[in-house]
């Protein structure tokens, strides 16, 4: 049973557990437009039957052995133009926890994680907006915990990288107690540049050479920022200048 938590500021006051359920960012929307929710409210379940991903991937997960769960947020005091900052507080807030684990844990863009090289946590946010302000925000999250074997050879888990099975109500707390902590420092309204900076410095690619597919080809390049509304920047070495990608546009090769 996964219980509200006390040492948060804002995220977890409120959980509600499921056993199972379609999708807890469904369940979560649903509670949005009943105007029933307080901000940081969480939806948890076992047993995610119609989990979803980004650019409308499936996300699997095994029942009762990882975290599956959706945050309402109502971030207000965010410029529509920096909506990837909720995207990167969230990121920056899972690698910390799973980085006090597995040190080599990096963010991969635009907000997936992978430890060892290895994926281990799908992100989906879905915002609402009303006029030029967010309505409200709801951040869905898988992060594979005590999993064992996967359909997919890149996913991993906490247990296949560190040899150990965990506690998930705890890990689900300590989770929380880390994503909390980005979003009071988003909301502080001063951190916006240092998050940007902290997500650069943890990204997936960043000054380093790695290779991607571009119009149909296998190249190598290095990203060189990621910029405000969210998109990547980067310099390959068969194009003369830095170029910008949106989601779709530019494609991850793995070694």
């Amino acid at each position: 049973m996964y219980n509200s938590t006390q040492d948060t500021l804002i995220i977890g006051k409120k959980v509600i557990y499921l056993p199972t359920c379609h999708s807890t960012n469904d369940i979560a929307a649903e509670i949005v437009h009943a105007g029933l929710f307080e901000e940081g409210t969480v939806v948890i379940t076992d047993n995610q039957v119609k989990g979803r991903g980004q650019r409308g991937t499936v996300w699997n997960a095994n029942a009762g052995e990882n975290l599956t769960f959706s945050i309402i947020l109502k971030p207000a005091f965010l410029r529509i133009q920096d909506q990837f900052l909720i995207s990167q507080i969230t990121a920056l807030g899972i690698r910390a926890y799973l980085g006090s684990y597995v040190p080599d844990t990096k963010v991969k863009w635009p907000n997936d994680i992978y430890m060892n090289n290895q994926k281990a946590v799908g992100v989906l946010i879905e915002n609402s907006l009303q006029g030029a302000r967010y309505a409200h925000s709801i951040v869905g999250i898988g992060v594979n915990i005590n999993q064992s074997q996967f359909e997919n050879s890149y996913a991993t888990s906490l247990r296949r990288e560190t040899g150990s099975s965990f506690v998930l109500t705890e890990e689900f707390h300590k989770l929380l107690k880390c994503l909390d902590a980005y979003y009071v420092r988003l909301r502080s309204g001063n951190q916006h540049d240092a998050i940007r900076a902290e997500y650069l410095r943890h990204l997936y690619g960043y000054q380093q050479n790695v290779k991607f597919l571009y119009k149909g080809n296998i190249t190598s390049g290095s990203v060189t920022n990621v910029t405000e509304l969210g998109k990547l920047r980067v310099k390959l070495v068969t194009e003369p200048e830095e170029l910008e990608f949106g989601l779709k546009e530019i494609e991850w090769v793995r070694d």
